[in-house]
């Protein structure tokens, strides 16, 4: 399968919106089963990586307004590079599905996410979530960047993240189950989330 395609524009692509995203350690060994067998997962901790749960709603894009859940469960080193592991990805947008699965090789699949002011929801055969979020007590203008890896198909690819945002703490309750194995992570429960407003992020053009 191709990384380029005509009926999309070409990356990088910049969105505006917000986001929600957890920030967790986890096992390692956990994490591998749901890596590929060729990554190897990165240790933060002994014995413990990262994982992120990210979640976000897409004011503008180029292919319009969408909702997206993102499981990284893992940092990992693959063929000399380093990045973020994406093993899933949800989104209620038919086109962000097939943009994301033509040019960066991701896992797309839809589902149906409501994004409230404080609860985000999400209920299908794949994924279930419910969660409320305390208001956030302050933020601050902030930039970010970073990297990540996928694969759908027989392709795959590794793209730089970068962008802006203003960025507050807040507590969440949430509930994240999934047929594969999701809970295992630990985003289930009570927990400090980072809360971006006004965001602009940019996704770079993937590499082979």
């Amino acid at each position: 399968m191709a990384l380029d395609d005509p009926h999309f524009q070409a990356a990088p692509w910049t969105l505006h919106g917000d986001a929600i995203v957890a920030v967790k350690r986890v096992d390692r060994d956990v994490a591998k089963r749901l890596v590929p067998p060729d990554a190897d997962v990165v240790a933060v901790w002994p014995g413990r990586t990262l994982a992120i749960l990210y979640l976000a709603n897409y004011r503008k894009s180029p292919v319009g307004e969408y909702r997206e859940l993102i499981v990284a469960p893992a940092l990992v080193s693959r063929k000399g590079r380093v990045g973020f592991w994406i093993s899933h990805i949800y989104v209620d947008s038919a086109a962000s599905l097939a943009a994301g699965r033509t040019i960066w090789a991701l896992p797309k699949q839809m589902t149906a996410i409501d994004w409230g002011a404080d609860r985000l929801s999400s209920s299908s055969p794949q994924l279930q979530l419910q969660s409320v979020v305390a208001p956030s007590r302050g933020s601050l203008p902030l930039p970010f960047i970073g990297a990540a890896m996928s694969k759908y198909g027989l392709a795959q690819s590794w793209f730089a993240v970068r962008g802006n945002a203003r960025v507050g703490f807040a507590r969440a309750s949430m509930e994240l189950s999934e047929q594969i194995g999701l809970s295992e992570l630990g985003f289930s429960g009570t927990m400090g989330v980072w809360v971006c407003s006004q965001m602009k992020v940019t996704i770079g053009r993937p590499r082979k």
